[in-house]
């Protein structure tokens, strides 16, 4: 009898130690760090949503020469893409009272939910360099398409290239 029960205590003893080491670890293997090329960003408050309609109330031709590209699977803003940014902050400082909307888009890869993060990231990332460039926060909102709006149709490294962008619309309202 007391060695059945020793065996018993002894199984259930085994039992929770593997489960307690299985629920404890707090990052999955490779997730411990961003990758190199991200930057971590500390984001400045983001304003609200204020009374516009993001689909009727934006308009991205003033500035639809400033896309901004991202690489595959990435929120960091590429070196090559900055002067663009810059370009951005010059034109905010000539239209004070102009607030925008910076919209983030994904490529077709990775899921709905994912890509809509991916979306908000870059959206992000753009902001807080506009906020550095002297930008007040107050005029500038985030939006994140993921991958409902791709500009190039297609399914090849060139139109998911394009899709990897975030636009800058003016709120009119």
């Amino acid at each position: 009898m007391k060695l059945n029960t020793f065996r018993i205590l002894l199984f259930f003893s085994f039992a929770f130690v593997v489960i307690s080491s299985l629920g404890c670890a707090k990052h999955p293997k490779g997730k411990e760090k961003p990758a190199p090329e991200e930057e971590t960003l500390e984001s400045s408050p983001l304003p609200s949503r204020g009374e516009f309609n993001p689909d009727f109330d934006v308009d991205y031709s003033p500035l639809k020469e400033e896309i901004i590209y991202f690489a595959f699977d990435s929120a960091a803003i590429p070196g090559s893409e900055r002067g663009k940014i810059e370009k951005i902050a010059d034109w905010m400082n000539q239209h004070p009272q102009t607030s925008i909307l910076l919209a983030g888009h994904c490529d077709e890869r990775g899921t709905e939910e994912y890509n809509r993060g991916l979306g908000e990231r870059r959206a992000i990332a753009v902001r807080e360099y506009l906020v550095g460039l002297g930008i007040s926060p107050e005029k500038i909102h985030t939006i994140s398409y993921g991958k409902d709006r791709p500009i190039a149709i297609g399914h090849t490294e060139a139109d998911y290239a394009r899709n990897r962008r975030v636009e800058t619309g003016v709120i009119r309202k």
